[in-house]
């Protein structure tokens, strides 16, 4: 969903939908990231069907909802994008933009530059979404980068105390965007949605 659409949702229509994540959005500095902030709660609260008030989050801060779906939510530039299901999962979404690639050689091995070679700026931003997600999917956050050494995106799996987590990735629109999970979903499938449909979406089954 692209903040376009979401300047464009009433305000109090998301203040009572999801109060703590209005009152979350307002501490970005940007505009931009505020919107992107909002378009993330209508994701989980319209699309997935979360509450927010049953939500809670784990010791290490990843939000998981009290009915057993698990998901997880992703904003960059002009879009916010979510996942779920009913296994362990996490999606990253990155802006394709060159001025990053400058942290290629701080934050890849060896081979993941080998393999980032080729086609440079894409697959940064391709590698950086894979290790993201799944940071995110682990529930570890930054307590997880010591252990997050090396991926080989070809394997499409990577093991973290004996747990797998299988990934897709694939640009979409000048954006990278990758999903992991405990479970293996086979190639990315992306739907975009705009924010009136959800919202449509949401009074209809209201109705």
């Amino acid at each position: 969903m692209e903040n376009s659409e979401t300047q464009l949702i009433p305000e109090t229509f998301c203040h009572r939908l999801f109060p703590k994540r209005m009152k979350k959005a307002e501490r970005y500095l940007r505009a931009e990231d505020r919107l992107m902030c909002i378009g993330a709660g209508l994701l989980i609260s319209c699309v997935a069907g979360i509450s927010e008030n049953d939500i809670y989050t784990s010791e290490y801060g990843k939000p998981y909802a009290k009915n057993g779906i698990f998901f997880n939510v992703s904003h960059s530039g002009n879009c916010a994008a979510l996942v779920f299901g009913n296994n362990e999962t996490g999606i990253d979404i990155e802006r394709i933009d060159q001025n990053n690639f400058y942290l290629a050689e701080h934050i890849f091995t060896k081979n993941e530059l080998l393999w980032i070679k080729s086609d440079p700026v894409i697959r940064f931003h391709l590698l950086w979404s894979i290790k993201e997600s799944i940071i995110k999917a682990s529930g570890k956050g930054i307590y997880l980068f010591p252990e997050l050494s090396e991926i080989s995106p070809e394997k499409n799996q990577f093991s973290i105390d004996g747990t797998a987590y299988h990934f897709s990735y694939r640009i979409f629109e000048n954006k990278s965007i990758a999903v992991s999970s405990t479970v293996d979903t086979g190639n990315l499938n992306i739907k975009k949605i705009s924010a009136d449909e959800i919202i449509n979406g949401y009074f209809q089954r209201k109705n």
